[in-house]
């Protein structure tokens, strides 16, 4: 089998070593030269579209956020933060831009943009604030771009709250459906640029080794680090290959980890568009409760919810997920209360550097922002 069969197989634990090198791997495992190199890259990248979801607060931000409050430990922009705005507009540390321009800070959500903003087009999921996120994130670093890259998407809730990140992709699906595929975030995460882009390429090289008979075929691809007990652990059959998922909120199985090391997802998921939409239209179809919400088994009666998590247990129910386990640890620091915040910046410093994001973040005119978007080798 090729490499990158094997890395995503038996051979899992050694993807890590081989970091800096998935992408070229790639290209050569899809029949490409080195001269169309670059090429390739572009085409794939250009085909795939982000799904960012920065919908939602979270019950333990809004908690920590309310007890910094009453203790009167907040200052400068943070003591002035609208608490019914969402999680990712909570200003931080920029690392992605240098000097008078990064003095203000950055919403959270900008890492998680910055990390997708090379992919052909880009979707983000709100209730709401779409005002804010363009003043705050989208002109600073230059998001505005050609007319159409970046959509915005309303999740409803019909039911008063909504009913998790599964239904969400499923309700905006029409902006995303024809792309070749769909790498989903959310705007509180370290991401990496190059765990995204790494990974996406590696999805277009399987599917060339699939169709060669080299490789069975994968609709799931998801970046991972090695974690001691980790929250939310990804429980691995013989071949390399993902049984279960652990997540708690949803009562899921913790994968048989013992507590011990396991992979964990850190944020990020690369689907086959096609086959996504293929799998939250049938959980739609088999477990929605008029009037109510979804009863899919194994989650919280409670809660009604569809997650993304759903979809990738049906993927690996059919030997279709995979795990690509090149993902550095620190990609799994979320910002989800005010105590993680150090931690969340100290992770991003790292990862700004490592893709060499901040030299393409520098301030721009008001000319460019309007006429270029982003663009990062």
């Amino acid at each position: 089998m090729a490499i990158l069969g094997e890395l995503v197989g038996r051979r899992h634990a050694e993807a890590f070593a081989a970091r800096g090198d998935i992408p070229r791997i790639a290209a050569e495992e899809a029949g490409v030269a080195a001269s169309a190199t670059g090429g390739w890259r572009s085409t794939v990248l250009g085909s795939a579209v982000s799904l960012t979801l920065l919908a939602g607060s979270g019950s333990r931000w809004q908690a920590s956020l309310e007890a910094a409050r009453r203790a009167g430990t907040l200052s400068g922009a943070a003591a002035s933060f609208d608490p019914a705005l969402p999680r990712g507009l909570f200003p931080v540390r920029d690392f992605l831009r240098s000097g008078a321009a990064a003095q203000g800070g950055i919403p959270i959500a900008a890492y998680s943009f910055a990390a997708v903003a090379g992919l052909g087009a880009h979707v983000v999921v709100v209730r709401g604030h779409e005002e804010e996120i363009r003043r705050g994130i989208f002109a600073p670093l230059g998001f505005e771009g050609p007319e159409g890259t970046w959509r915005f998407a309303t999740q409803e809730a019909p039911f008063g709250k909504p009913l998790g990140h599964g239904d969400a992709a499923w309700q905006c699906r029409a902006l995303w459906r024809e792309a070749e595929w769909v790498v989903t975030n959310f705007g509180g995460d370290a991401n990496s640029r190059h765990s995204v882009e790494a990974s996406v390429l590696a999805m277009a090289a399987l599917d060339f080794l699939s169709e060669g008979g080299a490789f069975a075929g994968c609709d799931l691809l998801i970046p991972a680090a090695l974690l001691p007990a980790p929250a939310y652990p990804i429980g691995l059959d013989a071949e390399g290959r993902p049984v279960a998922f652990g997540h708690d909120k949803l009562g899921l199985a913790k994968g048989g980890t013992g507590g011990g090391e396991a992979y964990s997802n850190v944020g990020l998921r690369v689907y086959r568009a096609s086959a996504l939409a293929a799998a939250l239209e049938e959980l739609r179809d088999k477990w929605w409760v008029p009037g109510k919400g979804y009863a899919i088994p194994g989650n919280d009666p409670a809660g009604g919810e569809c997650a993304l998590d759903n979809a990738d247990a049906v993927f690996a129910s059919r030997g279709r997920a995979r795990i690509l386990a090149l993902a550095h640890p620190r990609e799994l620091s979320p910002a989800k209360s005010l105590d993680e915040i150090p931690r969340f910046e100290a992770a991003v410093s790292e990862v700004v550097i490592e893709d060499g994001l901040r030299s393409g973040f520098q301030e721009r005119s008001g000319a460019q922002r309007k006429g270029e978007g982003i663009a990062i080798s």
